[in-house]
């Protein structure tokens, strides 16, 4: 029986290699290409059985290899199944209008997982040819005292964090200081890019917490590329917190410092029905537990009964405003620094805040974009769990 050749599709050389090493081993035959221009490339030297695909990568984006693949009677038939990211509805959409097999998020697959899925996409009857069922994957082994190739990929991948974090720093501060202009000079662009491969990376290094945001982040840094009128002071200022977060998740992981994963409740508060749906279904997005209330005494009932972790509250609220309420939740038992997001319309909010004596919270404008809802969101929680770089380590 001939055996099956897959063509892998990433531009992260990490992720490649542990898949390829993986697949190999697994008895395929693996063909790799760091981006889409070399993807179509291999396309046309010979075709393969089955093509794993990376949907953000340089100088020809998944997408366009899919519509690539498609467009040709020779590949069309050929079963893809392509990376993507949980957070990015609109993509998922878009590709699966392209007719892909199977969507599945890169820090999900271990190498196990892959093996699985190049046999059961391998037998399904889209696949040219016959249907056969492909060679019984081998089990990954190690010989004694070396290292599997999970745990070099780790190790390689936590070395690499350290440089990583510098730069993504720096290209946070560049977005900080004038963000339309990073949009302009591309330096966004390479920001995106860089967050997407963290993310993929950080699962497969079994980090979720810096998977997590990192996806969520790169979610909304495409939005912001592809809608240029999106950027404000409100999803900069989101943007930049994300990244330092991702500073401090990354020191942390470099130093084998563990963070609790379970991230908490959420109540939102807005005397809008319409408007609390919006913000949880924002909240669901990043699996994130969160409950509504339209009046500031039912949110200080709940606050006094369940264990809230972070508060979103409207600004104009009848019988008491945000702030007010704000000082009234954190004078509840244990609740004293309860971390507070402002939802509001305010263009000079700061200045208000400043005025109403609450300087210790953050805020996010109206109308809410949901994915900026959900980074927002998701730093606080984290970041309540990832402690300062002096306090001793979470087990």
């Amino acid at each position: 029986m001939t055996t099956k050749k897959i063509l892998l599709v990433d531009d992260d050389p990490l992720v490649l290699e542990l898949y390829r090493k993986t697949l190999v081993n697994g008895g395929y035959r693996v063909d790799t290409a760091t981006d889409g221009l070399l993807a179509i490339k291999r396309l046309g030297e010979e075709a393969p059985d089955l093509i794993i695909l990376d949907l953000m990568m340089p100088r020809l984006s998944g997408a366009d290899v899919l519509k690539f693949i498609r467009g040709k009677p020779a590949l069309a038939r050929i079963p893809v199944a392509v990376w993507t990211n949980a957070f990015m509805s609109e993509q998922a959409r878009e590709v699966n209008a392209l007719g892909i097999s199977r969507a599945i998020v890169k820090g999900d697959y271990t190498p196990a997982k892959i093996l699985q899925l190049a046999a059961e996409m391998l037998r399904e009857p889209s696949a040219p040819g016959p249907a056969t069922s492909a060679t019984p994957p081998r089990a990954e082994t190690s010989p004694a005292g070396r290292p599997s190739d999970a745990e070099t990929f780790r190790v390689n991948f936590l070395e690499k964090l350290v440089a990583e974090n510098a730069t993504l720093r720096a290209l946070a501060e560049e977005f900080g200081r004038d963000a339309a202009l990073a949009a302009r000079t591309g330096s966004l662009s390479d920001l995106a890019g860089r967050v997407h491969r963290l993310g993929g990376s950080a699962g497969l290094a079994g980090l979720p917490c810096l998977a997590r945001l990192s996806s969520a982040l790169e979610a909304l840094l495409l939005e912001l590329l592809e809608k240029p009128q999106l950027i404000n002071v409100s999803t900069t200022r989101t943007v930049t917190a994300a990244v330092g977060l991702l500073g401090r998740l990354i020191r942390h992981a470099a130093e084998h410092r563990a963070i609790p994963t379970r991230l908490g409740m959420v109540l939102t508060v807005d005397d809008d029905p319409t408007a609390n749906e919006v913000v949880l279904a924002a909240l669901r997005r990043a699996d994130i537990t969160g409950e509504a209330v339209t009046q500031p005494a039912a949110a200080l009932h709940l606050m006094a009964q369940q264990p809230f972790d972070l508060a979103l509250l409207d600004v104009e609220l009848p019988q008491l405003n945000g702030f007010e309420l704000c000082r009234k939740l954190r004078e509840l038992p244990g609740r004293a620094n309860l971390p507070v997001v402002y939802i509001t319309s305010y263009v000079d909010f700061e200045s208000r805040a400043k005025a109403a004596g609450t300087t210790d919270s953050d805020w996010i404008v109206k109308p809410i974009l949901p994915i900026e809802l959900a980074v927002k969101a998701l730093t606080h929680l984290i970041q309540m769990r990832c402690p300062d770089d002096s306090t001793p380590s979470e087990a």
